[in-house]
């Protein structure tokens, strides 16, 4: 079920119903209630894989509490681990360790290869299963104390806005807000619906627009020339973030409209001025998981400057392979490690990169962070290396006639000042101020909004690209 169907409108709507009777006359019941609904949402992929959430959500609710009790509570923690990344592991990696496996006997030589599993990857497994580890880490902490009731620890894990693909939630974050006396807010309504809207208008105007522009270069690398693969690289950094953002703008509003609050996961990244702001900006809710839960275990930037580096490179190199099973996301976490490393180290020491606040300056480094993202993405979205490099190589031929190839040169023009729209984007700020705007201007904007929707909405209707993460 797709945020951007019919079906899940019609689904929300009725969730929507059906837990305000609830909560009204019996709060328990409301959480059952979107328990089950949590339930028929994620079974429209597939009902099998409904056992992995629970097999995660029953593990982890007794493991939290033998770790709060226990006195040598780092032996369930280990457990915890286990089971949620053993999990993760073998039905996303495991063909990945295979392949590799073949690729290392044939360079030896070897008349034998290991037969590929047939499995199918679970929509959502490392967003949920982030978020539960998040939890028995914290019981282990002493940073929160562990649920008693099943049925809270059961909604934190499976609630449907955010299972599939996030933001990725603090579970002292979530049980907050369920054990608060939830009203209905005509403040927190209008910003709900209004988020839907954008996210929606991000997702099909945008996102699936794009998507005309880049499958075909990066599909078929070698039929393009320069000026189309720079557009289609440009074209990409937008489309995943419109996609993405999209999709986590309509599970904070669904969440809203049922009296959750999530925490904020994008901040218009593409005007970061380094890339320690791009990752401040991108994705927040993942960047903060990976910041807490392994650079600080890792030791962080409690050492030498080697060793934090090392911590850096392999936070980020963990954090690429975490968006799938491919060498290419593992390269594209490690070109960001690379970055890190290098801005903390170099360019934070130059009195330039860090006063200088002319408008020259902040243009420089803004046009570095984001070309230095951008070229980082082509791993992100290339079927491999070979690929990358294809396109990598096309930007070598960039004659002086400009050539847009089979794209409108009207949709080139237009990619190429999406950095612009961003920029007044971020001004605007109409989503933070979603919940506070006049009858008026809220109804002229949901108008556009809806407008656009009618009249550019991309014909195919694509899936979120973090489905398959």
């Amino acid at each position: 079920m797709l945020f951007n169907s019919y079906d899940y409108f019609i689904f929300l709507v009725s969730v929507l119903i059906g837990a305000a009777v609830l909560r009204k006359f019996h709060k328990p019941s409301e959480i059952w209630f979107l328990i089950a609904a949590s339930a028929f949402f994620y079974g429209q992929w597939n009902w099998t894989y409904l056992l992995l959430i629970y097999i995660t959500i029953v593990s982890d609710y007794i493991l939290g509490l033998k770790i709060y009790d226990a006195r040598n509570p780092k032996k369930y923690l280990i457990i915890s681990l286990w089971v949620n990344l053993g999990i993760l592991g073998f039905f996303k990696y495991a063909n990945l360790l295979i392949s590799s496996t073949n690729q290392v006997l044939d360079t030896g030589g070897f008349d034998y290869n290991l037969q590929a599993l047939d499995i199918l990857l679970p929509v959502g497994i490392s967003f949920y299963t982030f978020q539960s580890l998040s939890y028995t880490i914290d019981v282990y902490r002493k940073n929160l104390q562990p649920r008693k009731k099943i049925a809270d620890y059961a909604l934190f894990v499976s609630f449907f806005p955010q299972l599939v693909a996030g933001p990725i939630v603090r579970a002292s974050e979530f049980f907050e807000q369920l054990d608060k006396k939830r009203k209905f807010s005509y403040a927190g309504a209008q910003a709900g619906v209004m988020m839907i809207l954008i996210g929606l208008v991000k997702k099909v105007v945008f996102a699936d627009n794009l998507a005309l522009i880049v499958d075909p270069v990066f599909n078929n690398p070698e039929n393009a020339n320069g000026w189309m693969t720079l557009v289609a690289i440009y074209a990409f950094a937008f489309q995943i973030y419109f996609d993405f953002s999209g999709y986590t703008d309509i599970a904070i509003g669904s969440a809203l409209l049922l009296g959750f609050k999530f925490p904020q996961n994008f901040n218009h990244p593409y005007i970061a001025l380094s890339i320690r702001d791009f990752w401040r900006r991108w994705h927040m809710t993942l960047s903060r998981w990976l910041r807490d839960y392994l650079y600080i275990s890792l030791g962080g930037n409690r050492g030498s400057t080697l060793f934090t580096g090392r911590n850096l490179f392999l936070t980020m190199f963990l954090g690429g392979l975490w968006h799938g099973a491919s060498w290419n996301f593992a390269f594209w976490g490690t070109l960001h490690g690379l970055y890190l490393a290098v801005e903390r180290y170099v360019l934070e020491k130059s009195h330039f990169w860090n006063h200088s606040k002319h408008i020259f300056s902040k243009l420089f480094k803004w046009f570095i962070t984001f070309h230095l993202v951008c070229f980082a993405w082509i791993f992100f979205r290339a079927k491999d290396f070979s690929d990358s490099w294809q396109i990598i190589g096309n930007l070598t031929d960039l004659s002086s006639s400009v050539d847009f190839g089979a794209m409108p040169t009207h949709i080139a023009l237009l990619v190429l000042c999406f950095p612009i729209l961003h920029w007044l984007s971020a001004k605007i700020q109409l989503i933070n101020r979603s919940g506070e705007l006049s009858t008026v201007y809220y109804s002229l904007c949901n108008s556009l909004l809806l407008l656009a929707l009618v009249i550019f909405a991309a014909q195919s209707q694509e899936s979120f690209i973090y489905f398959q993460f």
